[in-house]
């Protein structure tokens, strides 16, 4: 069996399951689990690989996993179609249109595959957003400026800023006050610190009003 032989509602269906059994592993980023002794006990692919062994498997669909992919497809299709007409439409979200429209490749499946991910993403983001509107109305700068303190803090969002290959990590203190700083010393602490309170010491490094939502912030470094 070749790609273009696969219906797209067939590929967002493995891309569904997929991300439910294991979340998202981009593409190029498989890798083997180890027990003590150094021996594999597990390979994980990416999703893209696993959604390609699934299909050339022969796996057929049920009619619910089926109408779920549809329904995603259609979703999708509606919002980039409302982009288009304004033409707001990114790079990416071009080839998600063309990827869904079109007769399937390789590069369609490597974007169909990251959708279930990034509609989890736009869905904290979503949440992230309404917290943060309710917030500039409570929150205050925390702190002197240059004085080192002990807090701790639920962490609200972990953004990667690629052009600096860093993270930007904002917390709530007391429950309505914004803390930010920068992280740079882990890959990718997303999955292990949000939603989650954690201990911080750092310095206050500025007090500041958010430029999207003009909510006070409080900036710390040396964390």
């Amino acid at each position: 069996m070749k790609i273009q032989d696969c219906s797209v509602v067939d590929i967002i269906a493995a891309s569904i399951l997929v991300y439910n059994s294991q979340g998202f592993v981009k593409s190029g980023y498989g890798h083997f689990e180890y027990d003590d002794d150094g021996n594999v006990i597990k390979e994980i692919k990416d999703n893209k690989s696993m959604i390609n062994d699934m299909l050339f498997s022969g796996k057929t669909f049920t009619d619910e996993e089926l109408k779920e992919a549809n329904e995603l497809a259609n979703n999708i299709n509606g919002k980039m179609m409302l982009k288009k007409l304004t033409g707001n439409l990114s790079n990416f979200e071009s080839n998600v249109v063309r990827s869904l429209n079109e007769t399937p490749n390789n590069f369609a499946v490597s974007i169909i595959a990251s959708l279930p991910h990034s509609i989890s993403i736009d869905k904290k983001r979503e949440k992230v957003n309404d917290r943060m509107s309710q917030l500039k109305h409570s929150s205050m700068f925390f702190g002197e400026k240059s004085k080192r303190y002990d807090i701790n803090i639920e962490i609200l969002d972990v953004k990667f800023i690629q052009t600096s290959n860093v993270y930007m990590i904002t917390g709530v203190y007391a429950g309505k006050d914004l803390i930010k700083f920068w992280w740079r010393d882990q890959p990718d602490v997303s999955d292990i610190i949000t939603g989650k309170i954690i201990s911080i010491r750092g310095t206050v490094n500025k007090h500041e009003n958010s430029r999207y939502t003009g909510a006070k912030e409080t900036m710390i470094n040396r964390v």
